[in-house]
């Protein structure tokens, strides 16, 4: 591993502790003109090192930018991974809303960091909220972060958070909304679908969500005869979740599982996924 890889995250750290004036500072034309070029300060201008407005609203820890090599030494993985930041919370319950009556499912989000998604997700009527992450240190964020969320709000559904290797990962089994935001390759994608579809076909997974931000791997659903579509499109950012974020909008589709499935609500469900690089998709 290089120096500058080792230095990396302490640095980024140290830049999302700073308070949210002098990070504010960071983001005017000319200091942003400056440091835009220099490698390690431009996740500055990801937006993902800001608090995030959740965060200040819960007293919970879900923001930051967590390179990939701190996710996993190991470098037959870490090539597959993505850094973790989290996703906007508008987008989740956007997407969510769509999926109609989810009483009785359990929610499960693959790669899920710190748990943001897990605290949006908690707000609707889940039997459970499940993440899983192969960063025992984010596991433990997020697990921390759930217990201040059933502290305030005891009435939600649990929120537990395990540390797995998706490769590794127990067969799921009943109702379920899968979410991820971009967290892997294509490698592991496979790997995951292969899981759920023997969920499927062996009748453990009774009826299947997958809910994908940014679905760069969106390919590796769409060749599955266990699935079809059911909703896609670009979802905005909404205002105040404006530079908190390295978009304005994100591409959001969504595939249930043929076995279960419910009748087809959105004509626009089968748009093209176009993909710019491991980072962005867009749905046209």
């Amino acid at each position: 591993m290089t120096l500058r890889n080792t230095l990396k995250q302490p640095f980024l750290n140290a830049i999302a502790m700073l308070p949210d004036r002098a990070q504010r500072a960071m983001l005017t034309p000319r200091m942003r003109r400056i440091c835009i070029h220099l490698p390690v300060l431009r996740a500055v201008y990801s937006g993902c090192l800001r608090r995030h407005p959740i965060d200040l609203q819960y007293g919970t820890d879900t923001s930051g930018l967590v390179d990939a090599l701190v996710l996993q030494r190991d470098e037959r993985l870490v090539h597959e991974l993505n850094p973790y930041m989290g996703s906007q919370p508008t987008i989740i319950r956007r997407a969510l809303d769509t999926l109609g009556d989810i009483g009785g499912y359990t929610f499960v989000d693959i790669g899920c960091g710190k748990g943001r998604p897990l605290i949006v997700a908690s707000e609707y009527p889940f039997a459970e909220v499940l993440g899983y992450d192969i960063s025992s240190d984010l596991v433990e964020t997020a697990n921390a972060n759930a217990a201040a969320i059933a502290r305030r709000f005891p009435a939600r559904p649990p929120i537990r958070a395990v540390n797995a290797n998706v490769a590794n990962l127990a067969t799921l089994s009943g109702k379920l909304v899968v979410f991820m935001f971009n967290p892997f390759g294509p490698d592991l994608m496979t790997t995951l679908l292969r899981n759920l579809e023997a969920g499927l076909a062996s009748g453990a997974i009774q009826h299947l969500f997958i809910v994908y931000d940014i679905p760069v791997c969106g390919r590796v659903f769409d060749d599955s005869t266990y699935l079809r579509r059911w909703f896609a499109t670009m979802f905005p950012y909404d205002p105040h979740e404006l530079g908190f974020g390295p978009q304005v909008e994100d591409g959001v589709v969504i595939w249930q599982s043929v076995r279960g499935a419910r009748p087809d609500a959105f004509t626009t469900r089968n748009r093209r996924i176009t993909t710019k690089d491991r980072f962005s998709a867009v749905v046209e």
